[in-house]
C-alpha cells in the first residue's frame, strides 16, 4: 500500500489558540492604596441630570442640595423613583452619597448620565444594587474606558468600580469596605453579568463570596 504524502500535522501544543482577553469573564482586585486619593473629592454643586434607558429615557434634572447645603428630599425622591427596579418597579431609598459621586461625574463631562441599572429587587441580597448604593452608567460620546478612568480618580476609599467593555457601561458603588476594582467581559443582555463573574472567581476565593459583591 502506498504511503500517504504531505505535511505532517502540527504538534498539539502549536495548534492551541491564544486566549483573547474577552475569554476571561472576570478579573478584579482590591484597589492599591497608592492609587487612591489622599483626600476626599470636593463637594459637588449637586447638579445632576440622569436619564433611564429602561423607562423610555425618563429624565431627572435636579440639584441635590438646599440653600443651606443639606440634601433636598424632593430631589432625592425624584432620583429614587428613577433608580427603581427595572423588573419589579420597586423603589428604594438610594444612598445619597452615591448621587453626590454621580453629580461629580456629570459636572466633569457636562452630559447626562444614562442609567443602565440602579436598585435591583433581587434574591442575591449581597449586591450593592440591592442595598441601593450602586449604579451602572454610561455617557453618550464618552467611552467606557474614559469614564472608568475619571471615576477611579474620585476614589478615596470605600468605592466599587467595574468596567464592562462589552456591555458598554461602568459600575459605580459606595461601600463600607475597601475599594475594589474589576473588569467584566460579559456580553450585553447575558443576564446578571456580575453574578457570572462572581461564580467564575469563587474557585479562587475558596468558595467565599467575591469582593466585588456588586
Amino acid at each position: 500500500m502506498a504511503s500517504q504524502t504531505g505535511a505532517s500535522p502540527a504538534p498539539a501544543a502549536s495548534r492551541k489558540r491564544k486566549k483573547h482577553p474577552a475569554s476571561v469573564a472576570f478579573s478584579g482586585s482590591l484597589a492599591p492604596a497608592a492609587e487612591l486619593r489622599s483626600e476626599p473629592a470636593e463637594k459637588p454643586t449637586g447638579h445632576i441630570v440622569v436619564t433611564s434607558v429602561n423607562f423610555g429615557h425618563e429624565t431627572v434634572d435636579v440639584k441635590l442640595y438646599r440653600e443651606d447645603g443639606s440634601f433636598d428630599p424632593e430631589a432625592l425622591d425624584q432620583l429614587n423613583h428613577l433608580f427603581r427596579c427595572r423588573r419589579t418597579r420597586t423603589e428604594k431609598a438610594i444612598e445619597p452619597h452615591l448621587f453626590e459621586m454621580l453629580s461629580r461625574i456629570y459636572e466633569h463631562f457636562g452630559r447626562p448620565l444614562e442609567l443602565v441599572s440602579g436598585f435591583r429587587n433581587q434574591e442575591r441580597v449581597t449586591s450593592f444594587h440591592f442595598h441601593g448604593s450602586a449604579s451602572d452608567i454610561r455617557i453618550t460620546g464618552v467611552s467606557e474606558r474614559e469614564l472608568h478612568k475619571f471615576v477611579t480618580s474620585l476614589d478615596a476609599g470605600g468605592m466599587g468600580i467595574g468596567l464592562y467593555p462589552r456591555a458598554g457601561f461602568v459600575h459605580v458603588d459606595i461601600r463600607p469596605e475597601a475599594s475594589y476594582r474589576w473588569t467584566d467581559y460579559s456580553p450585553p443582555g447575558r443576564g446578571d453579568s456580575v453574578a457570572r463573574g462572581t461564580y467564575v472567581n469563587r474557585k479562587k476565593h475558596g468558595g467565599k463570596k467575591h469582593p466585588s459583591n456588586t
